[in-house]
């Protein structure tokens, strides 16, 4: 068996789908993997499912490894891969939940995350570890030779903790150097698939103000159409003119399952000439996030749906999941010809689907005049990428010019192009900032305070508010636009990635005046997230990986709990918090520290036993710290005879059905009287 650092070079090799015919529907790869070196850690040798592939797209991240399905329960047994040794172990309130790395002696590591539980002996090193240190959440790595487990070794049991969705098992393997990569290479035949992915929609996006699809700057959306021979394509005519990207939505399906995963592989041809290609067989963790600008970061933030693109984007140049092209998949038609163009995709098990359509390269015949109207004006804009887009209704005249208003000087914009008698007006933002918009007498004042390049620390300062980018902070260049009125701060726009966070001192226009219990929470688009920060005097001081809204809030009210079950055996706490969130909790009996356990989804805490002899028959108590550091205190009583104790909720459910209960009885004895 050659080992991993025998592939080393092999794995430094880009990869490449395949060139060949499509009728063959293969992939190519240059890494090499050991097919029988580990077993699959759920049910091996049996048919499995899968509830999420790798390379799915996540929130902030590609979905790293697998999700296997465990028959919708936990519980189910979970054994090590092959033999190693136990590198790692968390114990998390998000994230992986219960979560065990093993490194293998070939110098792959495996990853097992969401255990409901850990077996034994990690158990019992995992809670004397955690009795130590008096905490719920734990990182350990314990020596190479501490504990050492052999192939099929139960290392824990399946379960939903951290930040799963319902009961799986999330499996990972990675190698030396950290990269994750796609498990379903290492030929576990417990995963059938013979289903090709599904084109869903086709987006065409303008990438400059000289480029038009279909007469229009923007967007526009195709609907593939499955054809008899398994074939998609677009019956609706595309033309286009200027630099375009393409952008799509798909997914895989596999056998016997209803959920979708992500695509392993795509590529463009134009004419016959490959212009794009991506391979996700593996990818170093620490770029995961950067699937911010793989996908259209600004379609997801507005439609809520995550397209892939098709190029790659000014700032994607650390993911290398990438074949090098000249134009990156930029593509550029200007000569007026019709092209043909492809795009296929594939699965990790070579199964393939192809999407052709043609794109003619001709400029729009649109009108770049409008009908007059006698109603008021109406401006609007929004920035898209280095494009400022202006949009006027109800123009005095056929042809109304804008002006751009800059701090010394002002230039003529001419009307690009009418549509539905909406007059657009577009400007590179490259060639300068205007301070504000004049059209027919109307001025509207623009809010563009600076921009801030990319590769390059810089900084914005004003009274009320400094805002501090470091060199990596930026994708692409940022037109950025401030705004602060009383306790709240908006920044940018929420359809900007940031690769590392922004520094932010804020001082409000309103006087605070409980400062120690007033942080800063993100409150864009119906969210509220705790964020924190500082006070230096009269400013308050926080860092954000997001661009948006910004709001000072109050937060005196300390966290809540109830009693939702007492035994002796096992004691379940229901625990919440207003505003801030719940930061920490201890559980105590008869004032000694006990474990207790936690899960966020459900807001329920309970009682672990250090041993299979310990009960809780005593008084037992609760504390609780919110992000705010507003704290409260839980007392109880349990005794040998302390049962199940009714929720709030129980309480009015029986409250509320007492006097239908009362009816029914009554009834019951009236016809027994009859009766008689």
């Amino acid at each position: 068996m050659k080992t991993i650092l025998q592939y080393s070079m092999k794995l430094k090799l880009f990869l490449f789908c395949s060139l060949l015919s499509f009728q063959n529907l293969a992939q190519k790869t240059r890494l090499l993997y050991p097919k029988d070196y580990f077993l699959f850690p759920i049910n091996p040798k049996q048919q499995n499912y899968l509830a999420g592939g790798m390379g799915d797209l996540r929130a902030d991240h590609f979905h790293a490894g697998i999700d296997i399905k465990t028959q919708g329960r936990e519980g189910l047994i979970v054994q090590a891969s092959a033999d190693a040794y136990v590198s790692e172990i968390r114990v998390q309130t998000s994230g992986y939940g219960n979560v065990v790395f093993l490194t293998h002696p070939n110098g792959y590591v495996t990853v097992y995350g969401h255990l409901k539980e850990f077996a034994e002996p990690l158990a019992t090193y995992v809670k004397k570890k955690r009795l130590e240190s008096q905490t719920f959440e734990i990182q350990l790595k314990p020596a190479p030779n501490e504990f050492v487990v052999k192939k099929g070794q139960i290392i824990g049991y399946s379960g939903n903790t951290g930040g799963s969705a319902g009961p799986h098992l999330h499996f990972e393997i990675r190698d030396t150097n950290n990269n994750i990569l796609n498990p379903l290479n290492f030929g576990f035949t417990e995963i059938k698939d013979n289903v090709p992915p599904i084109f869903q929609q086709l987006f065409i996006k303008t990438l400059n103000t000289d480029a038009r699809v279909n007469g229009e700057f923007g967007r526009k959306t195709f609907q593939p159409i499955k054809k008899p021979d398994g074939t998609y394509s677009i019956n609706t005519e595309i033309s286009a003119i200027g630099e375009i990207g393409l952008e799509l939505m798909a997914v895989d399906k596999m056998n016997d399952t209803h959920n979708s995963n992500g695509l392993s592989c795509t590529e463009l041809f134009v004419d016959g000439k490959e212009e794009h290609y991506f391979h996700l067989e593996q990818f170093p963790n620490a770029v995961s996030h950067d699937i911010n600008v793989h996908t259209d970061y600004a379609y997801e933030k507005t439609v809520g749906q995550r397209i892939q693109k098709l190029f790659q984007d000014d700032g994607n140049d650390e993911l290398p999941v990438y074949k090098t092209i000249s134009q990156k998949g930029k593509l550029n038609f200007q000569d007026g010809k019709t092209h043909q163009i492809s795009i296929k995709i594939w699965d990790a098990y070579e199964n393939g689907s192809t999407l052709n359509f043609t794109i003619k390269g001709e400029k729009p015949q649109n009108s770049v005049t409008a009908s007059p109207s006698k109603l008021p004006l109406i401006i609007n804009y929004h920035i898209d990428d280095n494009t400022l887009v202006i949009k006027a209704h109800n123009l005095k005249t056929i042809n109304s010019i804008a002006i751009l208003n800059f701090e010394k000087s002002s230039a003529d914009l001419p009307i690009n192009y009418v549509k539905n008698n909406e007059a657009v007006y577009l400007w590179d933002l490259k060639k300068g900032l205007p301070k504000s918009i004049q059209i027919d007498s109307v001025e509207k004042s623009l809010n563009i305070q600076k921009a801030i390049f990319p590769n390059l620390a810089n900084s914005f300062v004003s009274d009320k508010l400094s805002i501090i980018f470091d060199a990596k902070t930026l994708y692409d260049t940022l037109y950025l636009e401030t705004n602060t009125l009383a306790n709240r701060i908006e920044i940018g726009q929420t359809t900007i990635p940031l690769r590392n966070p922004i520094s932010v001192s804020f001082q409000p226009d309103i006087k605070v005046n409980l400062p120690q219990k007033t942080s800063v929470y993100y409150t864009s688009r119906n969210q509220r997230r705790f964020l924190g920060g500082k006070w230096n005097s009269d400013r308050i001081v926080f860092k954000s990986g997001l661009l948006g809204q910004f709001t000072l809030l109050t937060d005196t009210i300390p966290p809540k709990a109830s009693f939702v079950t007492k035994s002796p055996n096992y004691v379940a706490i229901r625990i919440y918090d207003n505003l801030a969130g719940i930061k920490s909790f201890k559980t105590y009996l008869n004032d000694k520290y006990i474990l207790s356990d936690y899960d966020a989804k459900r807001a329920l805490l309970w009682t672990v036993k250090s041993d299979s002899s310990q009960n809780f028959i005593g008084k037992l108590r609760l504390d609780l710290e919110d992000n705010q550091g507003n704290k409260s205190s839980f007392e109880t009583e349990v005794d040998e005879q302390t049962k199940v104790v009714a929720t709030k909720s129980e309480k009015q459910k029986k409250a509320k059905h007492k006097p239908e209960r009362k009816a029914k009885k009554e009834r019951k004895v009236t016809k027994k009287k009859k009766k008689h």
